[in-house]
This record gives structure tokens, C-alpha cells and sequence, in this order.
């Protein structure tokens, strides 16, 4: 199972922040967290709620 597997499998439970997919999918650095959002955001898998800093699956 990839990272991006685990990501939409955490963030079909609940919307979370980055720190909470960090522990969750077990990656040690947010901007590898952060640039795999970004990528899963521009491919239309995720959202993110830039009021509330929550990334929600679509």
C-alpha cells in the first residue's frame, strides 16, 4: 500500500491536518507530506480548507 493509499484511507474517516496525516501514514517530513498533498490536490483526490487547515477526501 502506497502513501497516497493511506492518505485517502486517514482522510476518509475525518478531515485532518497535516501533522495528524503525518502520524497516521507515518511520514517524517512534512514537506514530502505537504508535496504529496499538493500533488493528490491537483489531481482531484483531496481538498483543503484553507479557513479551518483541514485536507478532506473527496
Amino acid at each position: 500500500m502506497t502513501d497516497r493509499d493511506k492518505i485517502l484511507i486517514a482522510l476518509g474517516e475525518k478531515p485532518l491536518k497535516v501533522f495528524e496525516i503525518m502520524k497516521r501514514v507515518n511520514i517524517k517530513h512534512e514537506n514530502d507530506c505537504q508535496s504529496l498533498l499538493l500533488k493528490m490536490r491537483d489531481d482531484g483526490a483531496v481538498k483543503f480548507d484553507i479557513h479551518k487547515g483541514y485536507w478532506h477526501a473527496v
